[in-house]
């Protein structure tokens, strides 16, 4: 996250802040150095964000359009596994490249995978979602949705090529590691007002469920029975599911 918009997000409930207690929010949390601090505040007044009134800095409303928005919790699937696999094929033709992207959009959304450019599939059975949606457009002639089962060789094969499942694992791994060190880090901190500490876990826990969602936006949500055991997206979300009550919004 910008330097900006953490200063924007800490300044946002009209907080009293001096220029030396932001600074020691963003090192605090980010560890960055002073001048990067000073040339993103600056940057902040040039661009009539922020203004200084009685030796502290304050948010104007025009900033509030830049702001971190809250984020709508999201679920962890959870899903057993009953071996059935949603297939969806489409022909849209290229002068309908607007709606098939549209198509394609809501599929990755609702977690399948592409297997060829007009073949999607997800291991869960979600037929009738689709059909609902693909009503909704009118395109009943356009696409079909079938569902299957597939050998579990098969399976696992498919899950490797499409997903990229031990990357994504991997990455879950680093987002624990990192923010286990970066909590650690800030309630050893030494602040010289106690409500600074506050507001820093507030940003931290802010930052620390963006780039959790940045993950999830890539986990296709795969059924208990086709992660792998050591499978890191679960301590990842529950990390997630403990910062509500570190997030003053």
């Amino acid at each position: 996250m910008s330097i900006e918009k953490m200063v924007l997000y800490v300044l946002r409930n009209g907080v009293s802040l001096t220029y030396d207690d932001l600074k020691e929010i963003v090192q605090a949390v980010g560890n960055h150095p002073e001048a990067e601090i000073k040339k993103a505040i600056k940057k902040l007044f040039v661009s009539a964000d922020i203004k200084e009134k009685n030796g502290y800095l304050v948010l104007l409303s025009k900033a509030r359009r830049k702001m971190l928005k809250p984020n709508k919790k999201v679920p962890y699937n959870g899903m057993k596994w009953g071996r059935h696999w949603t297939m969806v094929l489409f022909d849209i033709p290229e002068r309908n490249k607007k709606i098939r992207d549209i198509l394609r959009y809501k599929l990755q959304k609702m977690g399948f995978g592409m297997m060829q450019g007009s073949v999607w599939v997800r291991p869960a059975d979600v037929a009738n979602d689709v059909r609902r949606f693909i009503r909704v457009k009118n395109l009943q002639w356009q696409v079909k949705v079938l569902g299957f089962n597939m050998a579990a060789p098969d399976e696992k094969e498919t899950i490797h090529r499409i997903w990229k499942m031990e990357k994504l694992n991997e990455e879950y791994r680093r987002f624990v590691k990192k923010t286990i060190i970066r909590f650690r880090k800030l309630k050893t901190y030494s602040f010289h007002n106690p409500e600074l500490a506050k507001i820093s876990l507030d940003l931290l826990s802010m930052i620390t469920e963006k780039e959790y969602l940045t993950l999830y936006a890539q986990d296709p949500q795969l059924p208990i029975g086709l992660q792998s055991k050591d499978w890191n997206g679960k301590r990842a979300y529950n990390i997630y599911q403990q910062l509500d009550k570190y997030l003053v919004r």
